[in-house]
């Protein structure tokens, strides 16, 4: 599943670049949302951090949006974050501002790690929602960032939707995976489940000297969505 970019040295150390993308829309907190990813990042960090091999060969960056987006955690070895960012409730839900800002930081990323002689294997997203978009030119965005022939830096997204997330909108973000949360169970619940299902498929896609990106099975409480045609 994971291809080195071509800017990529083939003598140096081999990385795998993940991109945590969170909604911070304001009905993120009156579901408990932003409490339940704020709650299971920690464990993330520690779990990623404590593994000498998947810090080695994962980066973890974090990304909120609402009406704009913003990087909470620039691309970085976990053990060299001395704590995790949180995430806070803030207005609408921009995906169209989170795809532009993973495009051009993905890029600038790259440019600086393989700069410094690491080989770069293609970036995967984790996109986390729990409502459709309320920008209405967001397609056009995100077909700018996973588009191959335009961007050579195209990310693999796997992307997960809660409460009133449209299935058919999620299954149009993702590109080699989609989840959504069953009918009636706990946005906050499902949550928890997405980051620890998350924080499993980094550590066990480092978790060699030869990095490759694993597709996550459903995390409990949620059902996967059949990509009719995948993009990654």
């Amino acid at each position: 599943m994971s291809s080195f970019l071509e800017e990529g040295s083939q003598s140096g150390e081999q990385v795998l670049p993940f991109y945590i993308v969170c909604d911070e829309s304001a009905s993120m907190s009156s579901n408990g949302g932003i409490d339940a990813i704020n709650s299971a990042l920690p464990e993330l960090h520690e779990k990623i951090a404590s593994n000498p091999l998947v810090n080695d060969k994962a980066r973890i960056a974090l990304i909120a949006f609402s009406d704009d987006a913003e990087v909470l955690l620039p691309l970085s070895a976990a053990a060299d974050v001395e704590d995790m960012p949180g995430v806070m409730p803030k207005g609408a839900t921009s995906y169209g501002s989170a795809f532009r800002l993973l495009k051009t930081q993905i890029a600038t990323d790259i440019a600086t790690f393989t700069a410094d002689g690491f080989r770069v294997l293609r970036p995967a997203v984790f996109f986390i929602s729990d409502g459709g978009p309320t920008d209405s030119d967001w397609q056009t965005h995100h077909a700018d960032l996973v588009d191959k022939n335009s961007n050579p830096h195209a990310p693999n997204i796997i992307a997960y939707g809660v409460d009133s997330a449209d299935e058919v909108i999620i299954k149009e973000v993702a590109t080699i995976a989609g989840f959504v949360a069953m009918q009636g169970v706990n946005p906050a619940g499902a949550l928890t489940e997405i980051v620890g299902s998350l924080t499993n498929t980094i550590v066990q896609s480092s978790s060699s000297s030869s990095p490759q990106l694993i597709i996550p099975p459903p995390p409990d409480g949620t059902i996967s969505i059949d990509l009719d045609e995948m993009n990654g």
